[in-house]
Parts: structure tokens; C-alpha cells; sequence
């Protein structure tokens, strides 16, 4: 559970002397009582919540004058975890069975025109349609059209794709963030990986790239404005542009698929503006047209390796470590700690990381096409909705941890002052929490009680979400049998493994 550990460990010094919070007594008309904790009021309903954290609805008017009178009194609670939050983008979704892959996707040229917001020495800001870019060096409107093709046509591809999704900036933010650096060495010291020609970094909600990936020059031209040189890198570009279309749905899904999308969309051919979805298959040629690699294998200088489904499948919280999740539920933990089986061994090469992701793009290829797609679009809509029942979650993770924060010199102090108790003549430990002590003597206080931890919804392991829809992709499959047919795909298909 993604609780602050050493929040959850203090807690368990401690644990023999505080309740969990306790659920009052609720009566209907009818005088039938039931014991429960309050979950809120909509609509004239009232949702109690039972021991074990079922829940329950029953009108408001059905219950005693005292209790209506405390709900009315009370009604600050926020909706149980799991309860779904309002999404705008479910009026713009279509029924998975209505979708269709697209042929093509043309750029989407309302979108390009380019506004310059601010053009000063070391810090210049542009904006497109869906875009804001800030740069560390002027580049001008002309060099930024062609810049911004291929951020803006990524956009429509992935909003296009049947997968349901509808891009939209990260909260708080009306365009997506993009930041270009004019050196190499601007953009490693944000912290982005040495190896990478670009990255998407979530928790900053930014897209990053250096010049010299983006197709532009090293120095600047007569006008004091930089220059492109070169074919603009949409592979890389689009690779990790993807990402950040689909961020709300990041959280719960495993990497393997968040890097195969990524991929997919990355090796689609890219000509004059428009994206050949229908040639989607073209990187697993045994002879590829042209000698170019495209995405993550523009830095390979060797063919990657398919490591097979089981392998592949294991890569769910790190492309650079092996993490195979059994199963997505807080009572499928060990001892409170989830059951990881994790690969040995020094950090991955760039071979091993080629090979991962070659592999995801493979498996991420099989269910694009797999059945029409269909089980690949119905799982987005599974995490359409997953995706609604976690605010409230970590709203309330949030108001545990200050409450707790708050409650600590309390805390500290009664730790202390019991330590001091446990020294004096007479006191004995008795294990388990418990000690004798003599009449003379009076323990401290104990300080207040903790509030009630959190739970997540419907009991799943924040950090095993990403687990929790895969059976709708294995549709009581195994990976054996997904292994065979990924072989037989690709032999109709006559594309090299």
C-alpha cells in the first residue's frame, strides 16, 4: 500500500492502544438497528459504511428523526473510495463496439498555427493548439510549425485510436507541457535518463527533448534564432508524446503495455504529415524498407530479441526490473507486504532494454489486432472506470498523513514517557504489549487515537492496481497460449519475431 512506511511502521509501536475508529448505531423506522459508519448523503440516500467496508444505501427518510438530525448536523463526509467521480470525457466516449482503427491520421492543421508568447535570451515560450513549449533558446514561429507537427499529430493519433481515450492536458493545466533545450547537458540536468533522447516525467507533467534530437542545429543562424538540420525525430517525439496523452490512465497499467503502446505508435510510418496506421506492421519485417530504426532502437546497433510472453508480462511497475504481480488485492499480501519476484543482477544493459521493449511493442502489437482489438478496447474502459475511483482515495491518504503528522509529538512523547515508566522499580514487561507495575506508580496517558487508515477501493493494492484488468487482455487465456498465438500471428503475417 503506497502509505508513507515509516508513517505506517510508528504507528505499529503503538498499536495495542488504539481503536480503529468506531461505527455508531443507525435505526430505521421500523426500530431494526445496524452499526455503521457514515459515507455521505446524495440525492436523499444515504450510504453507511459496514464492517469489512461493504456498503450499503438507504433513503434518508427511512431512517430515525436522531439520525436524519445527524446527517444533517454531520454531512461533511467525503463519498467511500471506489465511488466513481465525474468524468466530462464520458459524453465524448464511444461504445467499444462502434470504434474503428483508423487507415490514416493526417495532422490536424487547425491546431498548428504557433503563437509566440515570449521570446527572451534563455527562456522563450510558444504555443500551439494543445501544446506550450518552452524553450531555453529562441528557435521562431517557422522552425516551431514544423516542430510541433509532430506533438500535434501524435495527439490525434492517440485520440483517434479505438481505444477510447480523449486527450486532455493534466490537472490544474489547460495545454500540454513541453520543454526544449538547446544542449544536451540543459536537458540531463533535469534528471532525465542518460540513455534517452527524450522523456515524458509524469509526476512534472512535462514532455522533455534536447535540441539535437529534434532534427535542429547546435548553433544559432544569422538571425539569432536556431535552425533545423535534418529530418525532425518524430519517433521519439511520438513515443513519449503518447505517454502523456494517455496519463490518466498511466497509473494502472503495467509497463509492459505502457511502453508497447508507445512503441506501436512510434514505428507507425510518418510521411508528409500523416500517419500510416494500416502499415502498422512494418517494423517486424524481416526487411524493413530504408536502413532508419525508429524510437528507443535509433540508439540499438543489433537486432533485439522477443524474450516471450512470461518475461515480458513480468515487467509491470520497471522496464529496468522484473516485478511479477500475482495478484492486485491488499489480502493477497504477505505479512502487509506484496509477494514481489524480482530479477537479480546488476542495472540492464541497453541490450536488455532493447529487448524489453521490443517485446512490449510486440505483445502490445498482438492485442491491437488480436480479435479485432476488442479485448484491448475493453480494457481501456475497465480503466476508464478504475480510473474514477481513486481520487477520493488519495484525498483522504493526504488528510491521513497530516492528521497523523499532527498527532506525532503526542506521539514522541508518550513513546518517551514510556520508556521512562518502563525503568522503574517494580515494572515488568510482560510481552505482547502488555506489563504489570506497582500501585504506586500510574502510567502515562495514552495520547489520542490515530484515525482510521484508508482503505483502498474495493481492496486493491495501490501498488498492485496495475494488475487488476489483465484478465480481460488474457479473456482465461494463459500466457502459453498467448505465447502460440502471437507465433501464429506473426507467421500469417510474415513478420520476423
Amino acid at each position: 500500500m503506497s502509505l508513507r512506511p515509516h508513517t505506517l511502521a510508528f504507528l505499529s509501536l503503538l498499536a495495542g492502544s488504539f481503536a480503529q475508529g468506531e461505527p455508531r448505531p443507525w435505526t430505521n423506522a421500523q426500530g431494526k438497528q445496524v452499526q455503521a459508519e457514515f459515507g455521505g448523503l446524495k440525492d436523499g440516500s444515504v450510504t453507511l459504511i459496514m464492517a469489512g467496508g461493504q456498503t450499503a444505501t438507504v433513503a434518508l427518510a427511512s431512517l430515525s428523526a436522531e439520525d436524519q438530525a445527524w446527517i444533517r448536523q454531520n454531512n461533511t463526509a467525503k463519498p467511500p473510495p471506489g465511488t466513481p467521480s465525474a468524468d466530462p470525457a464520458d459524453a465524448q466516449r464511444i461504445p467499444w463496439d462502434k470504434r474503428r482503427m483508423p487507415t490514416d491520421v493526417k495532422e490536424p492543421m487547425l491546431y498548428m498555427n504557433i503563437k509566440v508568447v515570449k521570446e527572451e535570451p534563455g527562456s522563450c515560450i510558444y504555443e500551439s493548439g494543445h501544446f506550450q513549449f518552452k524553450t531555453s533558446a529562441k528557435l521562431g514561429v517557422i522552425l516551431m510549425k514544423d516542430v510541433c507537427r509532430a506533438f500535434e499529430s501524435t495527439y490525434e493519433l492517440v485520440r483517434l485510436m479505438p481505444w477510447g481515450i480523449i486527450p486532455r492536458p493534466e490537472e490544474g493545466r489547460t495545454k500540454f507541457q513541453a520543454e526544449l533545450y538547446a544542449s544536451r547537458e540543459q536537458y540531463l540536468a533535469t534528471g532525465a535518463p542518460p540513455w534517452s533522447g527524450g522523456v515524458y516525467v509524469r509526476p512534472d507533467k512535462v514532455f522533455r527533448m534536447p535540441f539535437n534530437e529534434l532534427g535542429i542545429s547546435n548553433t544559432v543562424g544569422a538571425n539569432g534564432a536556431y535552425y533545423r538540420k535534418g529530418e525532425i525525430n518524430n519517433d521519439t517525439i511520438t513515443h513519449e508524446i503518447t505517454h502523456q496523452m494517455m496519463h490518466e490512465y498511466l497509473p494502472y497499467m503495467p509497463v509492459w503495455l505502457i511502453e508497447g503502446l508507445a512503441e506501436y505508435t512510434s514505428n507507425l510510418a510518418y510521411k508528409g504529415g500523416v500517419f500510416s496506421v494500416s502499415g502498422d506492421g512494418v517494423s517486424f519485417l524481416a526487411k524493413q524498407p530504408g536502413s532508419r530504426n525508429r524510437g528507443l532502437m535509433n540508439a540499438m546497433r543489433y537486432k533485439p530479441q522477443w524474450i516471450g510472453v512470461k518475461e515480458t508480462w513480468g515487467y509491470t511497475t520497471d522496464i529496468s526490473t522484473r516485478n511479477e504481480i500475482k495478484g492486485f488485492k491488499m489480502s493477497d499480501r504477505d505479512n502487509g507486504q506484496r509477494r514481489n519476484v524480482r530479477a537479480a543482477g546488476p542495472p540492464p544493459s541497453m541490450e536488455d532494454l532493447g529487448n524489453r521493449y521490443h517485446s512490449s511493442h510486440i505483445l502490445a502489437y498482438f492485442f491491437v489486432h488480436e480479435n479485432g482489438g476488442r479485448h484491448l478496447m475493453q480494457y481501456f474502459d475497465a480503466l476508464h472506470e478504475e480510473k474514477k475511483k481513486w481520487p477520493v482515495f488519495w484525498e483522504q491518504v493526504k488528510a491521513y498523513d497530516a492528521a497523523v503528522d499532527k498527532l506525532r509529538p503526542a506521539y514522541d512523547a508518550y513513546r518517551k514517557a514510556m520508556n521512562q515508566f518502563m525503568q522503574e522499580p517494580g515494572v515488568k514487561d510482560l510481552g505482547g504489549g502488555r506489563f504489570s507495575y506497582p500501585k504506586n506508580l500510574t502510567p502515562p496517558a495514552p495520547p489520542p487515537d490515530p484515525p482510521k487508515e484508508p482503505e483502498p477501493p474495493e481492496g486493491t493494492d495501490p501498488d498492485a492496481v496495475c494488475a487488476k484488468h489483465l484478465n480481460i487482455l488474457l479473456n482465461d487465456r494463459s500466457l502459453d497460449q498467448i505465447e502460440q498465438e502471437i507465433r501464429a500471428m506473426f507467421q500469417k503475417n510474415g513478420f520476423s519475431l
